[in-house]
């Protein structure tokens, strides 16, 4: 792999570890024990939005559109280029580039996710809409989604690698 993955890796995993070791931990704290709604891989129903959202109060909805929301926008990113480049060097040639281009999608997903779960912040319990947790739903369902196929293909591709390496030897 070139430098600049090893460079990339390092700093999504920064990101990754931002998150999973300050942010979501206090913020899952404050609520109570709640799981942060863009980690629920079956989606949220409107009242359990409104639930998590009042149970962090100004101090979680503070956390988590500040330090919680940053790490979120540059995680997709790094991820998506950490994927495009593994993908390139497993799958050579033109479908590592379609592969690796379509597993961006995840960072779109992921950030119209974010946008979405910020209006609902910004909203409050009280202010939080049915379209508007309905939206955030759907991206972060969508979001997961991507992600599951993006990592089976990864280990696809990881999987196809080994067969051709051990029939080579």
């Amino acid at each position: 792999m070139p430098r600049i993955f090893w460079v990339i890796l390092a700093a999504m995993l920064a990101a990754w570890l931002g998150m999973n070791l300050w942010t979501a931990p206090r913020i899952e704290e404050l609520s109570g024990g709640l799981r942060l709604l863009d980690m629920r891989l079956t989606g949220y129903s409107r009242a359990e939005a409104q639930d998590f959202i009042a149970a962090i109060g100004d101090e979680g909805v503070s956390l988590y559109l500040g330090a919680q929301l940053w790490l979120d926008m540059i995680f997709p990113p790094l991820l998506g280029a950490v994927l495009f480049l593994c993908y390139r060097r497993l799958f050579p040639g033109l479908p590592g580039l379609i592969i690796g281009t379509v597993s961006l999608t995840y960072v779109v997903a992921d950030y119209l996710e974010n946008m979405a779960l910020a209006a609902m912040l910004r909203a409050g319990a009280d202010g939080l809409t049915p379209e508007m947790a309905a939206t955030a739903n759907q991206w972060t369902t969508t979001k997961w989604g991507l992600a599951l196929v993006g990592l089976a293909t990864l280990v696809i591709g990881i999987a196809l690698r080994l067969r051709q390496r051990w029939f080579a030897a």
